[in-house]
């Protein structure tokens, strides 16, 4: 029973967002799909939707539910709802030669199907894709993580892990039994500190070890997943955790899923539950990858008490050191084409160094930044004649490092207090 009530919901808002007067079993499905997702299906929800994009728009119209439909509903009483779902899917994409259109699977009567829908052929793409290609070797991508610059302490970390995974498989395939150890992890640290980056190489890792079918990895956030009315959030929750099925699902600044817990038009709470849901029915096919701020993540895993038991490994990513940053600024430089010398680049490690950047500002993108002031230093020197010689964009010299801030100073007539 409640799963017909929440199915129903979906509907009308899915029928809602497409501007159509009527809920028809279309409606149902879609909403269906989003609710138990679409593993073991040849129809995505992309296809759906196509379908729906063909019933016309009735701009604030009343909404009403047809019979079959309801009688579709009615169905998941009493049905398996994955059963339902396939033997519709069948009957509406797949019909047999001999099928004379006029009752659909469950003796619902056919009256609300579209007008010459289109037929996809029985190979349509599964909503569960595999990574093109040959499936890479564990060692060939165990190297291109330990490659990156810097992020000793959490290639350390992702290394261990990958380690642990891998002797689970091993054990497996002599009948011992594995370690338990979730996919699901949590990334902390500054931006542009390579969390995006190594979330990518977890999938390609997963994948090779055999542990995710695809690998892929699908990024969102929080306007993403929340929307403004109730029962959307789910929807927009739901597909992205189908489309990260077999890969993996990365929750860019997720602390923010909780920022307005407990308001009344806080919906991060609708978007937090429908994924603690899936991370424990889909454990073994979807990883999730949540990332932040360290003390933000922390009060974001604290929030939830299903967040709490399903993420139990932290990966902590530091902020880049001088050298760090040095070696990013020059690969940005050899991509460019810029030349770097030995006495720019000792002129670099004094300004780094001076600088102390951190924070924030201790990362790749502080690299990127003080190249294109460099750069544009540069291609202003090279102007200060009035004309722009290629030989003189070819590389940098100490004079296009930018000059230090100043600190405030000292006012000599600012009063002293103290002992004398």
């Amino acid at each position: 029973m409640k799963i017909r009530k929440e199915v129903e919901e979906l509907a009308i808002e899915v029928c809602k967002r497409h501007s159509h007067a009527e809920i028809l079993q279309l409606h149902v499905l879609r909403a269906l799909q989003s609710k138990i997702g679409t593993a073991g299906s040849d129809i995505t929800t992309k296809i759906i939707d196509k379908e729906l994009d063909k019933i016309p728009v009735i701009r604030n119209a009343s909404i009403s539910m047809t019979e079959a439909a309801a009688n579709m509903l009615d169905m998941l009483e009493t049905n398996d709802p994955v059963e339902v779902r396939d033997n519709f899917t069948t009957w509406y994409f797949s019909p047999p030669e001999n099928e004379d259109g006029e009752t659909p699977p469950g003796n619902a009567p056919h009256t609300d199907k579209p007008a010459a829908p289109a037929q996809p052929k029985k190979s349509a793409p599964t909503a569960k894709k595999p990574a093109s290609g040959k499936r890479e070797s564990l060692d060939d991508v165990l190297a291109e993580l330990n490659s990156l610059i810097g992020l000793e302490k959490a290639k350390n970390q992702v290394n261990a892990l990958i380690a642990l995974h891998n002797a689970n498989t091993i054990r497996k395939a002599q009948n011992l039994p594995p370690v338990p150890v979730g996919l699901h992890l949590v990334f902390t640290g500054n931006p542009g500190t390579g969390k995006t980056t190594v979330a990518r190489l977890i999938g390609r890792l997963y994948r090779a070890i055999g542990l995710l079918d695809g690998g892929q990895l699908i990024e969102v956030d929080r306007s993403q997943l929340v929307a403004g009315y109730v029962g959307q959030t789910a929807i927009r929750t739901q597909e992205a955790i189908n489309s990260a099925d077999g890969g993996v699902l990365f929750i860019d600044e997720a602390y923010s899923l909780v920022s307005d817990s407990g308001s009344n038009n806080g919906f991060g709470d609708e978007a937090i539950s429908t994924l603690v849901k899936a991370m424990e029915d889909r454990r073994d096919s979807l990883a999730v990858v949540v990332a932040g701020y360290s003390g933000a993540m922390e009060e974001f895993i604290k929030s939830n008490q299903g967040l709490k038991s399903r993420f139990q490994t932290f990966i902590e990513f530091e902020d880049y050191g001088t050298e760090d940053l040095i070696k990013i600024f020059k690969g940005i430089a050899a991509e460019s084409k810029v030349n770097c010398t030995p006495e720019v680049e000792d002129a670099l490690r004094s300004y780094i160094t001076d600088l102390k950047p951190t924070g924030e500002d201790g990362n790749g993108r502080f690299a990127r930044n003080l190249f294109e002031k460099m750069f544009l230093n540069l291609t202003t020197r090279a102007m200060a004649d009035g004309t722009i010689e290629a030989h003189e964009l070819e590389a940098f010299t100490t004079a296009d490092i930018p000059e230090l801030p100043k600190k405030p100073g000292v006012d000599p007539n600012k009063p002293k207090f103290g002992f004398i």
